[in-house]
């Protein structure tokens, strides 16, 4: 299993398994990725294109056997 991270609203970084997104969509005035079991992360995306294009990228770049670190925040 792999994850990736992602801002939430509040700022604080999530980390998701992007095999679980169900869908990508605008919703509340927000752009809320959707994981199935009624889980959501609302993000701090401003369009559902750079929603998606974060997320295909950062799924292939963690494609690799853990080719790379994730970059972790200090407020983690």
């Amino acid at each position: 299993m792999k994850f990736i991270t992602i801002q939430n609203q509040l700022g604080q970084t999530v980390a998701v398994n992007p095999e679980r997104i169900t869908h990508i969509a605008v919703a509340h005035d927000s752009v809320v990725i959707f994981l199935g079991n009624d889980e959501q992360v609302f993000t701090k995306f401003t369009d559902i294109k750079s929603a998606v294009e974060y997320v295909e990228k950062a799924s292939k770049d963690r494609t690799g056997f853990f080719s790379k670190e994730i970059q972790w925040e200090d407020d983690l």
